[in-house]
């Protein structure tokens, strides 16, 4: 199977306003469920203008970035500004569909740029924006990931080939190499390992690049979208159809994070699912399918809790609950029992961005942040 640099990265493409399924949301509730009224109870603890509509929110510790027209840092916590860029929409380059262009941890930003046909890496100060250095690159690059001491981990093309390095300036400081045939080279990374979907899920060690553990794909099948919580590790099966379709995403895995073996595989009866991070949590995961429907999926085995379909624009795991965002707000939803618990007054939300016991929306309202 040829893969090619549109498979690997596509364009974010069109406003975030137009992400959304419907207007009013739809509400079914799943297997005589009835969801608890909704409710406007909780202020927000900031709201502030937004200068432009912002294509990515990222919440990383106490900031929260927002990139639009220009990219702007806020204080998390009061919504006031820390420090604002003219990097925008025509300079950073995108990310897969729905896959934020940014990526942040601890007090490192990354994000990779195109200039003079040379594709960089750049990285910055979270909390001052300072630039931190940047990487230049003769040829492809792909996915990246940063970790909280500072090391960037990203997919590139070199004279060895494709493969996986591990840096935090000019020089790798390892190095894997990885088939070209491996599928879209998803990256995901925490402090102590770097996982990496493709042909095989593949667990690093992010200090030394050396392997934990690897789980192969069925045949004719990729893993993509890594997720993990606590050491439930979720990644979908995907299957390649051509350049204009991409990937097909058929079935949804759950590994063990530590040992990299299979706890469950669920197939979506009757559809596929969505070409977006898996929604999961403690209390169990959301799987979301192209027509609409959520699938409120066991966290132990993969089993089928309640199902409903629902017109939205953005969902995101937080904590122990899913949030999401629809034109009526931002509905909080039980992800064990699919019961929506509370709205927050978000009209028009269109993408929500979250960390630890804070939420933050960007709507018709502007920017807004909540203790949820």
């Amino acid at each position: 199977m040829t893969m090619t640099r549109r498979t690997l990265l596509r364009a974010a493409g069109a406003a975030a306003g137009a992400v959304a399924v419907g207007g009013a949301a739809v509400w079914f509730g799943g297997r005589g469920s009835e969801p608890a009224p909704p409710g406007h109870d909780t202020p927000p603890r900031w709201r502030v203008a937004a200068a432009d509509q912002p294509d990515t929110l990222l919440l990383s510790g106490d900031t929260l970035l927002a990139l639009g027209d220009g990219l702007t840092a806020f204080n998390a916590a009061t919504g006031a500004v820390r420090w604002h860029q003219d990097l925008g929409r025509n300079t950073v380059l995108p990310a897969r569909l729905r896959t934020p262009p940014l990526r942040a941890a601890g007090d490192t930003l990354a994000y990779r740029t195109q200039d003079a046909g040379k594709i960089q890496i750049r990285t910055a100060k979270l909390l001052d924006g300072t630039e931190r250095w940047r990487r230049d690159f003769e040829q492809y690059v792909g996915d990246l990931a940063a970790t909280a001491s500072g090391l960037v981990v990203a997919v590139s093309d070199a004279a060895d080939g494709r493969g996986l390095s591990g840096f935090d300036g000019p020089a790798d400081r390892w190095r894997q190499a990885v088939p070209v045939s491996d599928g879209p080279l998803d990256l995901l990374a925490d402090d102590l390992t770097v996982y990496a979907a493709a042909r095989e899920l593949v667990a690093f060690d992010a200090a030394a690049g050396s392997r934990k553990w690897s789980l192969d794909s069925a045949d004719g099948y990729v893993f993509g979208r890594p997720a993990v919580h606590g050491n439930l590790l979720v990644a979908f099966g995907m299957r390649y159809v051509d350049d204009e379709y991409l990937y097909r995403l058929e079935n949804l895995f759950a590994v063990d994070a530590a040992a990299g073996t299979v706890r469950w595989e669920y197939d979506p009866p009757g559809g596929h699912l969505v070409d977006a991070v898996p929604i999961v949590t403690g209390r169990g995961i959301v799987a979301v399918h192209e027509d609409g429907t959520l699938t409120g999926l066991d966290p132990d085995t993969g089993a089928e809790r309640w199902n409903f379909v629902w017109d939205f624009a953005d969902i995101i795991a937080l904590g122990e609950h899913v949030y999401v965002a629809t034109a009526d707000g931002v509905a909080e939803l039980d992800p064990g029992t699919g019961r929506r618990l509370k709205l927050l007054n978000e009209p028009n939300a269109y993408k929500l961005a979250g960390l630890g016991g804070r939420l933050c929306v960007a709507s018709a309202n502007g920017l807004s942040g909540y203790d949820v």
